[in-house]
């Protein structure tokens, strides 16, 4: 990005200000809709138009990664609790910037992601050109772009310590999934070393999250996955036993003696993760000690947790939610910073690494009718490795 910094004297207060003018990027890729709707189908990528001078509270960013959540998915077809900001955006016709332009009401696409700071306006003093910055909450603007003009309240500061030798993927899946599964095991149960932990979706983003932010803290885990036959789940166990997990299951295994007996013989699990729901959330419950907690953090067979009153009254089973989202508005700044500079020193450390994600490079120069097929191909995700854009 090339920048010109141009000063002068206000005739009102007679006070020196700096306007920053964005001169070769004045133009950014966004992937974008106008409605709500299936992803493949209302997501497109527009070239927008920037804004020539930052206002004296704006910082300029160049995105560098931001994965494709299931969460941004639910946004896009809205219904995610989290609305995504629709905000008029000025793009161009044409590919191009010979092609004319027009005004939509459009939202960018993608909550979480990883930007380097450009440009400060004149009012910023506590973040500088190079340094990271990550977006505040979910729906403050879209992450799927390559870049954007924001306010300096949008974003948080990454300090350089904290995301030095760090990979920009572990960066941009800090906030939700990292966070989560930080949370889950440090806010339920009072777990403590050699403390057994059962989840199910054990290979989702959290999933592997919590294997290895567990192993960190000596607490076991039971790791639930989806039975895809002996050979694949041969391949899946050796895959989670390298990032910490126990004992890797499959969900069809969890109503048998065999399994019981298993379960019996390592001790009852004082924390049960639930991220898929229905029989899948009761199957689990089953096997955890008395005075348990199940919490639900996800819901991906879109089906209702049911347990019987017997869990309930005679094993005290103590069923909740989790979302990070309400953590994050509920919680102080210093609680949040805490967090993630424990994460990110464990993957300095390489003992935490982000999930597997098919990474999809934006790289410069690419036109938009190309980087809208990378886009409706990352957005018809359902299941498997996690998209992450990079630019």
């Amino acid at each position: 990005m090339r920048i010109l910094v141009r000063t002068s004297t206000s005739a009102w207060t007679g006070r020196r200000h700096v306007a920053v003018r964005l001169l070769s990027t004045r133009w950014a890729l966004a992937a974008v809709y106008g409605a709500t709707g299936e992803p493949s189908s209302v997501m497109r990528v527009v070239v927008r138009e920037l804004p020539q001078e930052l206002g004296a509270s704006e910082v300029a960013i160049r995105m560098l990664a931001a994965p494709v959540n299931p969460s941004d998915l639910n946004q896009i077809e809205g219904t995610y609790p989290v609305r995504g900001r629709f905000a008029d955006v000025r793009r161009l016709l044409a590919d191009g910037e010979g092609g004319g332009g027009c005004v939509e009401r459009l939202a960018v696409g993608g909550n979480e992601g990883v930007g380097v700071v450009e440009a400060v306006g004149a009012a910023v003093r506590d973040v500088r050109a190079g340094e990271w910055v990550v977006p505040a909450q979910a729906g403050e603007f879209g992450t799927w772009c390559t870049h954007a003009v924001v306010g300096r309240a949008q974003v948080i500061r990454i300090a350089d310590q904290w995301r030095e030798g760090v990979d920009a993927a572990v960066v941009a899946a800090l906030k939700v999934n990292a966070s989560t599964a930080y949370r889950l095991l440090r806010d339920f149960g009072d777990l403590q070393a050699g403390d057994w932990v059962i989840q199910n979706g054990a290979n989702s983003g959290v999933g592997r999250a919590v294997i290895q932010l567990a192993r960190a803290r000596g607490v076991h885990t039971v790791n639930v996955v989806r039975d895809r036959g002996a050979d694949a789940h041969a391949q899946l166990a050796d895959e989670l036993q390298r990032l910490g997990a126990d004992v890797v299951v499959r969900d069809t295994e969890l109503g048998s003696a065999e399994f019981r007996e298993r379960m019996r013989a390592l001790g009852s699990p004082r924390v049960a993760l639930n991220c898929v729901g229905g029989r899948a959330a009761l199957a689990m419950a089953r096997h955890v000690a008395e005075g348990a907690w199940l919490v639900t953090y996800g819901a991906m067979a879109r089906q209702p947790v049911v347990l019987p009153a017997s869990l309930l009254l005679f094993r005290d089973v103590r069923a909740c939610g989790f979302w990070m989202n309400r953590w994050y508005a509920q919680h102080a700044a210093a609680e949040r910073d805490d967090m993630w500079r424990a994460i990110l020193a464990l993957a300095r450390e390489r003992r935490f690494e982000a999930p597997p994600m098919q990474r999809v490079p934006w790289p410069a120069g690419l036109r938009a009718d190309a980087a809208q097929e990378l886009v409706r191909a990352a957005v018809a995700w359902d299941g498997g490795a996690k998209r992450l854009f990079e630019f």
